[in-house]
């Protein structure tokens, strides 16, 4: 089967992966089955994570807990054949079932944990650089400024892996600039410029995926740009803490950054961008993190 998504265990299936028939039997089975049960040390929890994810989406599956699955009447229906839903090998034709024809970011093979750590890394060296004249800062917190650049790349490589793989391919494209945006962020996995790197890594995946083109004035107006990152400082500092069970959750630093790319990618009005001016949002955030 060929999906507009790139999931390669559906491409070459084989020991290492559960068709998603197999899946929903062992869900049945089980009545509710986690993650790890599923993978029985075998199979990717990556995959299956992702896998889960849209047949839920199909409402074949219901989440019960961060990692837990139970059949749907739909589901139940599915497998009892009085329900027909297009599939191939026991995989679900996820183009026509969950109607994939809009650009969205399907391909992510451009860009490694590497990528996002070097992107990083070029933004330190362009501030340290003394040669190079830039308004950006960026500050590292260590005693000994000879470990700035070992400070600079530590950032856990599992972490970012795991964002990568698991990135949410079947959601609009909206959707999942956002997840990207906070998924990233939220983990602050660089010492600074953890939203710089943000939006160059998410402009290579949208430019890639032809969701944008060359002339699209990204990440936005200087000022809106300035404004949404001031925001996002405010909502994560409220947030709970982030934790990758409950990664791609939508929380209101999430939907601040959906509305803000509803608004880039087609103009869809964010009344916040216009009711604060850039320095009443560094007063707020300033006093927010003060408490």
């Amino acid at each position: 089967m060929t999906d507009s998504i790139e999931l390669s265990w559906r491409e070459s299936p084989g020991p290492s992966a559960l068709s998603d028939v197999e899946v929903l039997c062992k869900v049945n089975k089980n009545s509710i089955i986690s993650i790890c049960c599923l993978s029985e040390n075998r199979i990717p929890k990556s995959q299956l994570r992702l896998q889960c994810r849209y047949l839920q989406k199909l409402d074949l599956l219901d989440r019960r807990g961060s990692e837990l699955y139970s059949l749907t009447t739909k589901g139940e229906e599915f497998l009892e054949e009085k329900r027909e839903m297009p599939q191939s090998d026991g995989y679900l034709d996820l183009q026509e079932l969950l109607n994939l024809q809009d650009n969205r970011i399907t391909d992510l093979s451009l860009l490694n944990q590497e990528d996002i750590k070097q992107k990083n890394y070029n933004i330190f060296r362009e501030v340290e650089d003394p040669q190079i004249e830039t308004d950006h800062e960026y500050t590292v917190d260590v005693r000994d400024p000879r470990r700035k650049s070992q400070k600079v790349l530590s950032a856990k490589k599992w972490k970012l892996d795991r964002i990568l793989r698991e990135f949410p391919r079947t959601e609009p494209i909206t959707s999942q600039c956002a997840h990207w945006v906070t998924s990233l962020v939220s983990f602050h996995l660089f010492p600074d410029a953890n939203h710089r790197t943000t939006m160059i890594t998410l402009y290579q995946l949208a430019l890639a995926n032809c969701v944008i083109g060359e002339g699209h004035k990204w990440p936005g107006d200087e000022t809106e740009i300035g404004k949404a990152v001031l925001l996002s400082k405010f909502h994560r500092h409220l947030s709970p803490e982030r934790n990758f069970e409950r990664l791609w959750r939508r929380d209101t630093l999430y939907w601040h950054w959906y509305q803000y790319f509803e608004y880039l990618l087609f103009d869809v009005e964010y009344p916040a961008l216009n009711h604060h001016s850039e320095k009443d949002l560094r007063e707020k955030l300033k006093r927010v993190r003060n408490k």
